[in-house]
């Protein structure tokens, strides 16, 4: 077998995710500001934790190799369908975002704040489809060193997000604090949504 026809479904959802993401990192608008690598660093580092948990096999060590889950065809494809639309949901996210994203915190010239599709709900609908993948790559993999992946990757977008509600908050002013109040960070407010 060749080494290609070893990597899993939701490994190739994964790296078609990753492709994109490269590909549209190419069409961003000019960066004003940018946060510091002394801000970025630790959380990037919490991030690549998760990943190497959820897919280095070499983690399952100790607890970390038992299975949380039992191997059953039906959490393997509930689990592959949690990741396909988890990475699709951040795909919307990413294509209202436009020129505007960037995988640090950052200003763009001409930075418009984005109140359409997923971010008429959530803040920020990228971290919350990419917590969803996650989870569902968790389901896959059934061990709990993915479960850890979970809460380190979900700890870093939570980490994140508040840092960039801030950054949003002194750029936008009034008009963020009127999508603070509509929308959820990484959940949506449904009470809110629905008075709508």
């Amino acid at each position: 077998m060749k080494a290609w026809q070893h990597i899993s479904v939701e490994s190739w959802l994964w790296l078609i995710f990753a492709l994109y993401w490269f590909i549209a990192s190419r069409t961003t608008a000019k960066t004003k500001a940018r946060e510091s690598l002394s801000s970025s660093l630790p959380r990037n580092l919490v991030l690549a934790l998760a990943g190497a948990l959820l897919f280095a096999r070499w983690f399952s060590i100790g607890l970390l190799g038992r299975r949380f889950v039992a191997p059953l065809p039906s959490v393997w494809l509930a689990g592959v369908l949690l990741t396909a639309a988890g990475l699709a949901f951040a795909f919307w996210a990413r294509y209202h975002l436009g020129r505007n994203w960037s995988g640090q915190i950052t200003l763009k010239e001409g930075h418009t704040l984005i109140c359409t599709g997923p971010y008429r709900y959530l803040r920020h609908p990228i971290y919350s489809g990419i917590v969803v993948a996650i989870v569902g790559t968790a389901l896959t993999v059934g061990r709990y060193r993915a479960l850890l992946a979970v809460v380190l990757a979900f700890l870093s977008f939570w980490w994140k997000a508040r840092q960039e509600d801030a950054w949003l908050a002194r750029a936008f002013g009034e008009e963020f604090e009127r999508q603070r109040l509509r929308t959820g960070r990484l959940l949506p407010r449904f009470r809110r949504a629905a008075a709508e």
